[in-house]
């Protein structure tokens, strides 16, 4: 089933149309994550869902921000219409691992928000949850990183733990690579979680459910379990200042992994503290864990994600050094996107508008 883009943000703004505050899913920037369309196409398409009724703006404060800023939400007609839409969505037939099953039924089951869903399910009609197509940062200088996982998928090392500070695009690598790799799985860790997030997060993507007294040996069955069912990779993102029990789930994981085979793909923080490693210098030197850092991109990265060859070269270097080449702030640089470079970074107010500033996006 093919949307509109007016049909994909209607969809994703009926999650969010009964909402207590606003946050940031309901801003243009949000709005294009979400429904996963280039940024640049967003204000367009919410003028003529505005012209027809759909929608309607307004200005106001996200949680935690002092500044207002222009929000979007679905009127009555435009509520009535995405529900129309999400039944439809819901009705389309999909082939699940064999089994054929609506796809709202499907969705609900992995625990897919409808657009996902529909992101995940191929041209004939396979929902394959564990390489979802879902918009993502452009990768730049990336191609080392790619070539060490592909030599690493191709050898014998079973666990291979990609480093990096937030934003630098450790799940948009982890995607590329995944998506070429048949039979693969996706695992989220939930922030803040800890094991019952991620025994839970373990079903949605192997669908072995928990047992109702959760501990670390049983979640590490649960993510060794597809292995023996021809899973070739497994990707755990989100790795990083966990609590005990999920690093005794990892070691007990790595043991399994080394028995079972496979390949699983961490993702981890690069604060990631050393009492939470699952490995040891050991297992680094005998082979069984690889580990990969990445780093930000160089001024020539930066100057091609910031869209904008002819900048100033002491703007880009300006930039350069407030980044070190973050491709998320670099990102939200070239869109203008003053939330999100609130939302995650350090930066102080005054250097935030400096950096818009110097990419162009301020006035």
């Amino acid at each position: 089933m093919d949307l509109t883009a007016a049909e994909r943000v209607l969809v994703h703004l009926h999650g969010f149309w009964n909402v207590a505050e606003p946050g940031r899913e309901v801003t243009q920037a949000g709005i294009a994550e979400g429904a996963r369309l280039l940024r640049s196409h967003v204000p367009r398409t919410l003028q003529g869902l505005q012209e027809e009724g759909l929608t309607e703006s307004r200005e106001s404060r996200l949680r935690g921000q002092r500044r207002k800023i222009r929000i979007y939400l679905l009127t009555e007609s435009g509520v009535r219409r995405a529900r129309q839409l999400l039944a439809d969505i819901d009705r389309t037939t999909v082939d699940v691992d064999g089994r054929s099953s609506s796809l709202g039924e499907a969705r609900k089951a992995l625990g897919l928000t409808p657009l996902a869903a529909l992101a995940a399910t191929d041209s004939e009609g396979r929902l394959r949850p564990a390489v979802m197509e879902l918009e993502r940062p452009t990768l730049l200088q990336r191609e080392p990183d790619l070539a060490f996982l592909r030599r690493w998928l191709a050898g014998a090392a079973p666990i291979a733990v990609v480093y990096g500070s937030r934003g630098m695009g450790k799940t948009a690598l982890g995607w590329a690579f995944a998506e070429k790799v048949p039979k693969s799985l996706w695992v989220d860790l939930p922030e803040g979680n800890g094991l019952s997030g991620l025994a839970a997060s373990a079903a949605h993507a192997t669908g072995v459910r928990p047992p109702s007294s959760i501990d670390p040996e049983s979640v590490a069955s649960a993510l060794a379990f597809p292995f023996t069912r021809g899973t070739k990779l497994l990707v755990i993102d989100g790795y990083g200042d966990v609590e005990e029990a999920v690093v005794d789930a990892m070691e007990a994981f790595l043991r399994k992994v080394k028995t079972v085979g496979g390949k699983a793909l961490v993702l981890a923080q690069e604060t990631t503290p050393a009492y939470c490693r699952f490995y040891s210098k050991k297992e680094m030197d005998s082979g069984v864990v690889v580990e990969r850092h990445l780093h930000g991109l160089d001024l020539e990265g930066c100057r091609a994600m910031l869209g904008r060859p002819a900048i100033d070269a002491e703007a880009l270097r300006r930039i350069y050094l407030f980044t070190k080449g973050c491709p998320r702030y670099l990102l939200a640089i070239r869109e203008g996107d003053e939330a999100l470079l609130r939302a995650h970074s350090r930066f102080t107010s005054a250097e935030i508008r400096l950096l818009l500033y110097s990419g162009g996006s301020a006035g």
